[in-house]
């Protein structure tokens, strides 16, 4: 089978623009791991296996599980809560693992960035007698 009507100029033009387009991307990615690297941010390179890489400023497991008890003791002391919920967020606490959240949703560098965690987690756990 035989192509015909092959334009070069279109091809080059194809393979000019993949190729250009890979390169933005690879600038882009560059850029971005610069200006992580400015901030203190840990990053991954697309070839790392998946561990997580701590930083001077990085929060650990027994920082982790003091703010995550802080977190839930200040979500039981507002009061309001279900008594199912009272007891699911108790439950949590007591099963909290804090190298896998940290695995999960870190590494953690400020408090702020761990309770946003917490409440990603905790959502759905949260229930008052209000709502109900």
């Amino acid at each position: 089978m035989e192509i015909t009507g092959v334009n070069s100029k279109n091809y080059t033009s194809a393979a000019a623009a993949a190729e250009e387009e890979e390169e933005l991307q690879e600038t882009q990615e560059e850029s971005a791991s610069e200006e992580a690297k400015e901030y203190g941010v840990a990053t991954k390179q697309k070839d790392e296996k998946d561990t997580a890489e701590f930083t001077k400023t990085d929060y650990g497991e027994d920082d982790v599980e003091e703010k995550a008890a802080n977190f839930i003791q200040n979500i039981l002391f507002v009061g309001g809560l279900t008594d199912e919920a009272e007891t699911e967020l108790t439950r949590y606490m007591n099963t909290f693992d804090a190298a896998k959240f940290i695995k999960s949703f870190g590494p953690f560098s400020s408090a702020s960035e761990i309770s946003a965690a917490m409440y990603a987690v905790t959502a759905g756990m949260v229930k008052y007698r209000d709502e109900e």
